[in-house]
C-alpha cells in the first residue's frame, strides 16, 4: 500500500476481511482497531504505518485470489463454523494464508457454481442489484407444476414477507418430467426459490446453480476448483465462459 490514507472499510476488504457491506458491519460492532484503539466509522482513513486489528489479530492487504468452485451438497457457503463444514474446509492448506470468503449464498442442500475471493471490492461489484449480474439454477421439485401454477411463479409470490418474483422461470424438458426448472434471479434473498416453491405449495428437492452471469458450470467435479486472475474472471462472468 502507498503512503496515501484509505478508507478503513475499503482497507479491511484489501486483507480479506469480508465484502465492503460486511466489513461495515465488523467495523460498527467494534471489532476493529487502529493502533489498539477501538474505531467504529468505516470512513476512519488508515496509513501505511498503521497497526490495524481484526479480532484481535494484526492484519494487512494480501495477494487477491479468485477461485471457480464447484459447491457440493452438504456444505454451507462460510468462512468458518463451529457445527458444519464449511466450502473454505474443503480447500488445500496452501489456501489458508488468503483469507478466501464466498461471494454470496449457496445454501447446504445445494449445489453448484460459487466464487471464493479474498477481494472485497470485487466482491461487493458482483453481487450489487446496480450491476444486473443474473444467477442461474436448475430446480427439481417434490411434485410437478401445472401451467397455472407456473404462470403465477412468473407473476411472482408473497413468501416470508417478502413479494418475490424470478427474472425467469421455464421448463427443463428432462426426467422427472414436469419438475424440472430453469430459474433466473436477480438481486435475491436468502433460500428465495425455496421459499417460493413453498408458496406455490411445493418442495425443492434439488437445487444446483449452473451460472454466475454468463459463466457457466459444466465440467468442473464437486469440490473442485479453478483459479484465474480478476480480469478474467469478470470476462467469463461478462462474456461467457464454460467450465
Amino acid at each position: 500500500m502507498s503512503e496515501e490514507t484509505i478508507r478503513l472499510n475499503r482497507y479491511l476488504a484489501m486483507c480479506g476481511a469480508g465484502a465492503r457491506r460486511k466489513v461495515e458491519e465488523y467495523i460498527s460492532q467494534g471489532r476493529v482497531k487502529i493502533n489498539k484503539e477501538t474505531v467504529t466509522e468505516p470512513g476512519r482513513q488508515v496509513s501505511a504505518n498503521d497497526r490495524v486489528e481484526f479480532d484481535g489479530k494484526v492484519i494487512s492487504p494480501v495477494t487477491q485470489k479468485y477461485l471457480i468452485f464447484h459447491k457440493p451438497t452438504g456444505v454451507i457457503s462460510a468462512v468458518e463454523d463451529s457445527r458444519e463444514r464449511t466450502v473454505i474446509d474443503i480447500l488445500p492448506p496452501s489456501m489458508d494464508k488468503y483469507r478466501l470468503f464466498p461471494v454470496g449464498r449457496l445454501d447446504r442442500d445445494s449445489e453448484g457454481l460459487i466464487i471464493l475471493t479474498n477481494d472485497g471490492i470485487f466482491s461487493q461489484e458482483l453481487i450489487h442489484p446496480r450491476n444486473g449480474f443474473t444467477k442461474t439454477y436448475e430446480v427439481e421439485l417434490r411434485k410437478p407444476m401445472n401451467e397455472e401454477r407456473l404462470a403465477k411463479w412468473r407473476n411472482g409470490v408473497e413468501a416470508d414477507d417478502h413479494f418475490l418474483r424470478p427474472l425467469s422461470v421455464s421448463r427443463i424438458n428432462r426426467a422427472p418430467f414436469g419438475r424440472c426448472f430453469e430459474v433466473v434471479l436477480g438481486e435475491g434473498i436468502k433460500r428465495e426459490i425455496r421459499a417460493m416453491a413453498r408458496a406455490l405449495d411445493n418442495d425443492v428437492t434439488k437445487l444446483f446453480r449452473r451460472k454466475i452471469g454468463k459463466l457457466t458450470l459444466q465440467n468442473l467435479p464437486p469440490c473442485e476448483f479453478i483459479e484465474t486472475t480478476k480480469e478474467e474472471l469478470w470476462d467469463y462472468i461478462k462474456n461467457g465462459k464454460t467450465v
